[in-house]
Formats: C-alpha cells, sequence, structure tokens
C-alpha cells in the first residue's frame, strides 16, 4: 500500500511530460475495465487506447465549449485526476474548471502539480475560475493561487472564449 502512494505521489512530478492530443477516442465503459478485471488473460490491450505517458492533454468534448481541453493523469489504466481549462491568447488570461481527483488519488498532488503544469506551459497567463468555490475546496485555492497572476480568482469568460458573451452597444 505504500508503495502505491508512493508511486502515486510521483506521478505529480511527471506533470510537465504530457502527452498533446488532438482527438481523443471514447473512454473505456464499466464492462471493458470489468472484463479486464475478471479476465485478464484473454483481455485484448488495445495500446492506441492508452496514454502514452501518464500525464494526456486532449480536447474536453463538450460541443458546447469549443476550445476548451482537460489536462488529465493516469495511473496505471485508471483516470486519477482531470480538470477543464481554456486560455485566451489575445487576453492572456486562461480559466480552469472543476479539478477533481478520482477516489483513491486525493492528496496526492496531482490537482497542484497540473496546475503548475498549465501555468509553465502558458507562460504571462493571468489564471482564473469561472465559477465560485465550493466552501470546502478554499483552502485548496488559497494554496494554489499564492503568488499566481490572476490567483485562480472568479473572472467572467471573455468573448474570445465565448463568442456569445459580446456585448452590444
Amino acid at each position: 500500500m505504500a508503495e502505491e502512494a508512493t508511486a502515486i505521489r510521483s506521478l505529480a512530478q511527471l506533470a510537465d511530460h504530457v502527452h498533446w492530443v488532438r482527438e481523443w477516442p471514447d473512454k473505456p465503459t464499466w464492462r471493458d475495465r470489468l472484463r479486464r478485471w475478471a479476465y485478464p488473460e484473454s483481455y485484448r490491450f488495445d495500446r492506441s487506447a492508452t496514454p502514452p505517458m501518464p500525464w494526456v492533454d486532449r480536447p474536453a468534448g463538450h460541443y458546447e465549449r469549443s476550445g476548451w481541453r482537460i489536462r488529465a493523469a493516469y495511473f496505471r489504466s485508471d483516470l486519477a485526476f482531470e480538470v477543464e481549462y481554456v486560455v485566451c491568447d489575445l487576453c492572456e488570461i486562461g480559466w480552469v474548471e472543476s479539478p477533481h481527483s478520482y477516489e483513491g488519488y486525493k492528496r496526492c498532488g496531482l490537482a497542484s502539480a497540473a496546475l503548475r503544469s498549465l501555468r509553465r506551459a502558458y507562460p504571462g497567463v493571468q489564471w482564473h475560475t469561472g465559477g465560485g468555490h465550493f466552501r470546502e475546496a478554499e483552502p485548496f485555492w488559497s494554496f494554489v493561487s499564492a503568488g499566481i497572476p490572476g490567483g485562480y480568482t472568479q473572472r467572467e469568460r471573455c468573448h474570445h472564449v465565448e463568442p456569445w458573451r459580446v456585448r452590444r452597444a
């Protein structure tokens, strides 16, 4: 158990080693995972669906959120963490939403590592969130926002990211 916890924590140290993909295949279903667990010797492992690195940056896949991406961490074949984000190059502002560590991967430093990696990938960008922070998440946001331009405070997205926000005179 301690070895696995150490391995998960070391995953956070690899956050800058990201595999960037333009398109992402559908996620494996629960039936696929059950088959792999129940019949490991006969399960045909599709390597094309497995990320080549533990950290992946892929399109969010929301038709209503064009341009949004997901930074995700995988531990073995499990999705351990993901956060949605978008960056406006013109305004030099980025927004992150819904950082989530899955059960068994919480408090391992994955969220902090992912946000730090995004800041390194997009230098000079102010970082915000689109919504407010849940009360139980406030200590996390206070910790990760120290000294960060924008401080992950709430801010509406610009009209470059969401064109329907253009104000009419």
